[in-house]
């Protein structure tokens, strides 16, 4: 079977053309690789200081990446947490590592008393301190407080998080169950009813 020349030349066209934008594919991924294939995802030079043990310089890393503390209040809860971490870590030193994590929560609290996000982070935050703690009656009292407060600021059906709606149904659930189990720990550690 004799295949016509024009033919020929149009399967010769089409492999080269295949081969060519094969090898020109090839040699863009290599220069832009895909992201999700080739990079870790980067930990945060804090999250890599705690994990060394290295609680102040993770504080302080970010302490300095607060720009405007208004809007960024929630980083005083991750200092917090940095502490929680070293009050575990160092227990001839626990409860003041706990006392220094519950100022940053508090400080956090103060900077956004309006949020109730906010508050049910302090809640969290402060009745882990309280599991950590000697004397963990104190910051249960204060998280049942913090959990309290940011429940009542839930008036309507919905609240704005960063201009996105938010049903506030599910964070009044997030709320009782903390208050529930807020309720039962002062009730077995405590020896009282809140």
């Amino acid at each position: 079977m004799l295949i016509a020349p024009w033919k020929k030349l149009g399967v010769a066209s089409l492999a080269l053309a295949a081969v060519g934008g094969f090898l020109y594919g090839w040699e863009q991924r290599l220069e832009n690789p895909p992201f999700v294939m080739t990079r870790k995802a980067e930990e945060s030079p804090e999250i890599k200081l705690l994990r060394r043990g290295r609680y102040d310089e993770a504080a302080k890393a970010i302490l300095q990446s607060i720009k405007d503390e208004k809007k960024e209040y929630f980083k005083y809860q991750s200092v917090a947490a940095v502490y929680g971490a070293r009050a575990v870590k160092d227990p001839a030193n626990r409860e003041k590592w706990v006392q220094q994590a519950a100022s940053y929560i508090n400080k956090s609290v103060t900077l956004a008393p309006t949020n109730p996000i906010n508050f049910l982070e302090a809640a969290s935050g402060t009745r882990r301190l309280g599991d950590i703690s000697g004397q963990g009656c104190t910051y249960y009292e204060k998280a049942r407080q913090y959990a309290q407060t940011g429940m009542d600021q839930l008036k309507s059906d919905c609240i704005f998080v960063s201009d996105e709606r938010i049903p506030t149904q599910p964070i009044r659930n997030e709320f009782s169950k903390l208050l529930g189990a807020l309720e039962t720990k002062t009730e077995a550690m405590c020896g009282q009813k809140p």
